[in-house]
């Protein structure tokens, strides 16, 4: 992502994406779709992804000034908030019209339609930075030196090094809880799917609510304010699922409430974190800065999900989310003692030329 311009890489992953989706209803249609094959399209589309994802939020910061940068990352967020929001339904509906493969097909044209959305942007990309090459150097060798730089400006950066670690706790505890809500939701609470899909777009809702409302919060609160009101209504949100109780209506009616809680306060802390992290990197290293802190904060959510699995089958389902709870509000504790906590623009970040 750092060596190339990011708007073709963008338009070629899109592209590559369309192509993978697309081709699962033809192999359908003619009757040579097997499992192998479903393996292969995921692994690759989530490559593709992957990059997709690293290039979106590298490209950003090189057309928008870093003054509007929380605007964009508002706008985007708001956008994706809403799509979390309308993807299920508009999906489950596709599947009963059309049948599951074929409705990939709407899905490969979307693809189609990001590729020519990201063509029509007509702001000049600047070239990348190139690193010298040492003789001699491996590409292998090269890419461990990219690795390890992109690792090295996280860790040795006093803002990002404390977001990451309070986005990691955060992400390891509350994967615990969302490994077995739903389990729980079915077997304890006595839901229905209709509930239950309710519930988790009430998080899609508080999203598009936080992302619209954010630019005037910001301006009264400051960048480290927010972080700490961020961190603090998500966890009190997700400690607070395992203490509901009552019917199944009074607990969907409070699962609603806390997610939409939860979507307020975790798209937030998001689209701040993001923003100063943007800000605080320079354009030539933003690829592989995102890339290492993606990494930080999201290799333990598997470990996460295997450890919900284990002692959920050990201690109980209801043991298990109080245990998450117990774990959540411990990522408030990073910021309390990190100088995150005391910025007031993203600015105060910026990189000296």
């Amino acid at each position: 992502v750092d060596r190339m311009r990011r708007k073709p890489l963008m338009i070629g992953t899109d592209l590559g994406r369309a192509g993978l989706i697309a081709g699962v209803p033809i192999l359908a249609w003619t009757g040579t779709l097997a499992m192998p094959v479903l393996y292969v399209v995921a692994l690759v589309v989530g490559c593709l992804t992957s990059v997709f994802s690293l290039a979106y939020h590298a490209y950003l910061p090189t057309i928008v000034d870093s003054e509007v940068l929380l605007a964009g990352n508002s706008r985007l967020q708001a956008t994706e908030s809403v799509s979390q929001v309308a993807g299920p339904g508009v999906a489950g509906a596709l599947i009963q019209l059309l049948r599951a493969p074929f409705a990939l097909l709407v899905d490969a044209v979307s693809f189609l339609f990001s590729a020519t959305m990201l063509a029509s942007i007509r702001q000049h990309e600047p070239a990348p930075e190139r690193a010298p090459a040492a003789d001699g150097e491996r590409w292998l060798r090269g890419v461990r030196r990219d690795i390890r730089s992109g690792l090295s400006f996280t860790f040795g950066h006093p803002v990002l090094r404390p977001l990451a670690a309070a986005d990691a706790t955060f992400n390891f505890f509350a994967q615990l809880m969302l490994t077995l809500f739903v389990l729980y939701a079915v077997r304890v609470s006595h839901m229905s799917a209709s509930q239950i899909g309710v519930v988790f777009a009430a998080f899609g809702v508080g999203g598009v609510v936080a992302a619209t409302a954010l630019g005037r919060v910001v301006a009264r609160l400051g960048y480290g304010r927010l972080l700490l009101a961020g961190y603090v209504v998500g966890a009190l949100a997700i400690t607070g699922l395992p203490f509901v109780t009552g019917s199944a209506l009074v607990r969907t009616v409070l699962y609603v409430l806390l997610f939409f809680i939860a979507g307020c306060g975790i798209i937030a802390l998001n689209i701040v974190t993001m923003t100063l992290r943007q800000v605080a990197t320079p354009n030539a290293v933003q690829g592989r800065v995102t890339a290492a802190y993606g990494f930080l904060i999201g290799a333990l959510i598997p470990v996460a999900a295997v450890v919900a699995g284990v002692l959920g089958g050990q201690v109980g389902l209801r043991a298990t989310l109080f245990i998450a709870a117990a774990g959540v509000p411990a990522s408030v504790l990073w910021l309390v003692f990190s100088p995150a906590r005391r910025l007031r623009t993203a600015e105060e970040l910026q990189p000296e030329a």
